[in-house]
């Protein structure tokens, strides 16, 4: 691998380090990705992108391109108790734009490639080390590559922050979660809808073209990430929380994972900054993942540009951390939220319902948030029935 001179080096090229990269290129500075996949990526993990990451896409002139490919959502069903109207919101997007990450990972990358990034593919980084002037990162087969700054986009198992010797602390908080894309027989009356009973959990979304994404938990079926996930599997506790699997059929992607909530403790080491999954991690609920990722991608692009430029005063790196950490840690604390009002039971549910008068109070702002923004940017409609039980 030939060794390209850079100012900034970018670890991943999934939509956060893609982002990342596109906003150095775009403000004139050179920007290499190294991924360690050799073949670009088809996974759908994340799967829906928000009004304020649309907003931010949309001053970059790729966001009603990614919206032609998605389905936009403007009304969110939680717990089968809460309806959320996001059409309201003060936004060009008022909606949330259910889309398949490889979708959003291309639109990224061929910004990126337009403003001159070069990604390196097959480049796994085995270590670092950083000095007064740079960074100096090994690629896996004796490669050494040297920038100004390192940008960590490299995702849960990061390698730049096992290479800084940063803990990751946190906790496992839900096992044996599966996610599929399917095809259905019968559309869902709710588009995008949470339901949670005795038996488990389940989730859908259309991405408006003829596939769906499912996300579905078990309660009694709890099995290890690598074992294998069956549509059998995944149509029986959707028909269990649902009454009907809609006639689910033809999976063309399957997987099953657990679910942790961490946070790094810092997201810059001297010139080396982590964002999205290599800075902090939480359960699907919500959908907040790579939106908090893509908005520390704007956040730290311009201030490392700023900063390569000889513009930047002293304080404005570290502005990063301290603007992005609480916000990282405001995402733990709602999707955690929604997440565990999910796997409650739903008796002591109800129970708490008619006790405060509506759980509705309070899981409606949490699903507006989740849809709206990275850290309760606007607010929209709730409607619920308070008294149901």
């Amino acid at each position: 691998m030939d060794s390209p001179s850079s100012d900034v080096i970018v670890v991943g090229a999934g939509p956060v380090g893609l982002m990342a990269a596109g906003e150095l290129a775009g403000a004139g500075i050179r920007c290499t990705v190294l991924e360690r996949r050799a073949e670009e990526s088809n996974l759908t993990r994340a799967f829906a992108v928000n009004a304020r990451t649309l907003e931010l896409l949309d001053a970059r002139g790729v966001a009603d391109e990614l919206v032609e490919l998605g389905q936009p959502v403007r009304t969110v069903q939680a717990f089968g108790r809460v309806q959320v109207d996001l059409s309201g919101l003060p936004s060009r997007f008022p909606f949330l734009l259910v889309v398949p990450q490889y979708h959003t990972e291309r639109v990224l990358e061929e910004r990126a490639a337009a403003l001159g990034v070069q990604v390196v593919r097959g480049a796994e980084v085995t270590g670092l080390r950083q000095d007064a002037d740079g960074v100096e990162v090994e690629v896996r087969g004796g490669d050494r590559l040297r920038a100004s700054y390192l940008v960590g986009a490299d995702g849960v198992r990061s390698a730049v922050r096992e290479a800084l010797g940063l803990p990751f602390p946190g906790r496992s908080v839900l096992r044996s979660v599966m996610l599929a894309d399917v095809r259905l027989a019968e559309e869902p009356e709710d588009l995008l809808s949470i339901s949670s009973t005795d038996a488990g959990l389940s989730f859908l979304a259309p991405f408006g073209d003829g596939w769906y994404r499912v996300i579905a938990w078990d309660r009694r079926r709890q099995l290890p990430d690598d074992a294998p996930v069956t549509l059998d599997e995944v149509r029986d506790i959707v028909r269990r929380t649902r009454h009907t699997d809609y006639g689910m059929h033809d999976a063309r992607w399957m997987s099953r994972f657990h679910s942790d909530e961490r946070q790094v403790e810092r997201y810059r080491a001297g010139r080396v900054f982590l964002a999205g999954d290599a800075a902090h991690v939480h359960s699907p609920a919500g959908g907040m993942g790579m939106n908090a990722g893509l908005q520390d991608a704007a956040n730290l692009g311009w201030k490392l540009a700023a900063a390569v430029h000889g513009w930047a005063p002293a304080w404005l790196l570290d502005s990063y951390d301290a603007e992005r950490h609480p916000v990282g840690r405001s995402v733990l604390r709602i999707s955690g939220g929604l997440l565990r009002m999910g796997i409650m039971h739903p008796a002591p549910l109800r129970a708490v319902r008619n006790v405060a008068g509506g759980l509705a109070v309070r899981v409606g702002p949490l699903v507006a948030r989740a849809a709206a923004s990275d850290e309760g940017w606007r607010s929209a409609s709730v409607r619920s029935d308070a008294h149901a039980t």
